[in-house]
């Protein structure tokens, strides 16, 4: 029973493994996945940081009303950058 169970396991990490390789070569036909890819990442990354050094009052150097809209003005960018990548959005969730 735990032979057939671990087997079972293992067959499936296999073919996730195979599934992620496969993805993989498939992206490296299409260069605009990677590039979206780090646009999602920079996105997240940036959005991180946004709320880090104009949120936190210990560590924003802006004064109070400013660093709302500076805030908001960056959130709205990312916003506009985020939009520009729905097809590929709606490319990765059909494959």
């Amino acid at each position: 029973m735990i032979k057939e169970k671990l087997f079972q396991e293992k067959q499936e990490l296999i073919e996730k493994k195979d599934k992620v390789k496969k993805t993989f070569f498939e992206g490296k036909k299409d260069n605009r996945i990677f590039a979206l890819l780090f646009v999602e990442f920079i996105v997240s990354i940036a959005i991180a940081l946004s709320i880090y050094f104009y949120l936190d009052p210990e560590i924003n150097v802006i004064s109070f009303p400013l660093n709302l809209v500076v805030f908001g003005g960056l959130m709205l960018l990312l916003a506009l950058v985020f939009h520009k990548t729905k097809e590929f959005r709606e490319y990765r969730k059909t494959n």
